[in-house]
């Protein structure tokens, strides 16, 4: 004896993907602000070491070239 069982699909309506893309917008307002403060972190750091002279550079093992480089390095691939 065999079964069959009939399911109706899911109706897709627009709700519903307006409903998943209102579920991700707490989580993508997160990601960006945690860009946005990284990112105004980073740019603070490169100002200061843009303040210092070649010499205090030089006791971190950096030049002046490197600066944004070295600021930005686990982000980027430099």
């Amino acid at each position: 004896m065999t079964f069959v069982e009939l399911h109706d699909a899911p109706a897709k309506t627009p709700f519903k993907g307006i409903a998943t893309r209102l579920t991700r917008l707490p989580s993508a307002l997160g990601e960006g602000l945690v860009d946005v403060l990284e990112t105004g972190a980073r740019l603070r750091e490169v100002s200061r070491l843009r303040a210092m002279s070649d010499a205090e550079l030089a006791l971190h093992h950096i030049t002046r070239d490197e600066i944004v480089p070295h600021v930005f390095r686990d982000r980027y691939c430099y």
